[in-house]
């Protein structure tokens, strides 16, 4: 094996290992893995391993060091830090780097038109613009100003959310919003905090978190076969299209498959093959991101109120959720959690929910009108509440 080959191995294993902690970051927390081993490993990448980790450096140097080296990982990644943003957008950038100078001189070729170098640029630009869009917008943050017009925005249900203050910032807590312990503030509507992003995804910049994603998504996958289709055309710059036949080490004549001449395609073009490799890692990936944020996005709920919402799942298995009236004569039934040791003292005429698709959500206005107002937020002052709610 040649220097260069053991050296790209080692390059696209961790590119390999580097992919698999990206998808289980992605992916791990999201409701349609739970149960399953992709939550299994999530949970023991972010927790059981960290843990270990740390009983580790305490009984080999002591509570003192590990205390402070806790610290300083607090300090990097517990709180609003760029350190990742930085990395991201320098592995982007090298990506981009790599493309134009081994990819672009050989488009056009034999599989891609000139012309696509339109879509090309429009996307690379639709990309980098609503990252900067996203980084750089006001997710939404809650402040002693626009408290009193936050709360305004969404009713509260009584089942996720309730009227009271956050502990933190001493002042309403807005229904669908949620104090971020990185950005130390509350955020409307808050989704996640992207540390991707170095922000919160909230009511305020979520449309270009979804364009971004979008985007990204197109890029992976155009990229894939823009690169795909010039590793193909230089197996016929490079005559190793057609069995071509190559002599070993030892003089003896090899005839080339498909996937040797790749190969060795690859030795005269490490950077490629990298970029290639990292590709098809990240496609997939961020392929089916994509898709669970549009879903839930269209669903009418967030990732943080999904948590919450696997919770109440949790609660009707156990059988403490039930549609209540106040009275016999109530119009209205509500949805609210009893403990069982409440249900005996409690009079309320009620039944039972057995299944979780029998609690309405809501927020949820049906598919379109639920991805219009995210991609089209109208102002809270000019929305009567009784529409928002």
């Amino acid at each position: 094996m040649s220097v260069w080959s053991f050296t790209v191995f080692w390059v696209l294993a961790a590119l390999g290992v580097f992919g698999l902690w990206v998808t289980l970051l992605i992916l791990g927390p999201n409701r349609m893995f739970r149960g399953t081993a992709v939550e299994r490993a999530y949970f023991a990448v972010t927790e059981t391993l960290p843990e270990a980790l740390e009983r580790w450096m305490r009984s080999g140097v002591g509570d003192a060091l590990a205390a402070r080296a806790e610290r300083v990982w607090n300090a990097l990644f517990g709180r609003r830090n760029p350190i990742i943003q930085i990395f991201g957008v320098v592995l982007y950038w090298t990506g981009l780097a790599v493309f134009f100078a081994q990819v672009a001189p050989y488009i056009p070729n034999r599989y891609v038109a000139s012309w696509q170098w339109v879509p090309i640029g429009a996307t690379l630009a639709a990309n980098i613009g609503s990252y900067i869009a996203a980084c750089a917008a006001d997710p939404g943050v809650v402040t002693a100003e626009n408290v009193d017009t936050a709360c305004q925005v969404f009713g509260y249900d009584h089942l996720l959310y309730f009227e009271r203050d956050c502990r933190t910032c001493l002042q309403r807590k807005p229904a669908r919003s949620k104090h971020c312990s990185a950005c130390r503030r509350c955020v409307q509507m808050v989704d996640h905090h992207c540390i991707w992003l170095n922000n919160c995804v909230g009511l305020g910049n979520a449309r270009w978190f979804l364009c971004f994603l979008a985007t990204f998504s197109i890029v992976c996958v155009y990229g894939t076969y823009l690169v795909g289709t010039v590793i193909l055309e230089l197996r016929h710059v490079h005559g190793l299209a057609d069995g071509a036949v190559i002599w070993d080490e030892l003089g003896e004549p090899v005839q080339l498959s498909f996937r040797s001449s790749v190969l060795y395609l690859f030795d005269g073009y490490p950077l490629l093959a990298v970029l290639f490799v990292l590709l098809l890692v990240l496609t997939p990936a961020i392929g089916i991101f994509t898709a669970y944020q549009l879903r839930i996005t269209a669903l009418g709920y967030t990732s943080n109120e999904e948590t919450k919402w696997l919770n109440i799942s949790d609660a009707v298995n156990d059988g403490v959720v039930f549609a209540v009236r106040d009275h016999e004569d109530a119009p209205h039934e509500t949805i609210q959690v009893i403990e069982k040791e409440d249900q005996t003292d409690d009079a309320r005429p009620r039944r039972p929910i057995s299944h979780l698709r029998h609690v309405p959500n809501m927020y949820d206005r049906g598919p379109w009108l639920n991805l219009k107002f995210v991609l089209f937020p109208p102002r809270p002052e000019s929305v009567p509440k009784a529409h928002l709610s």
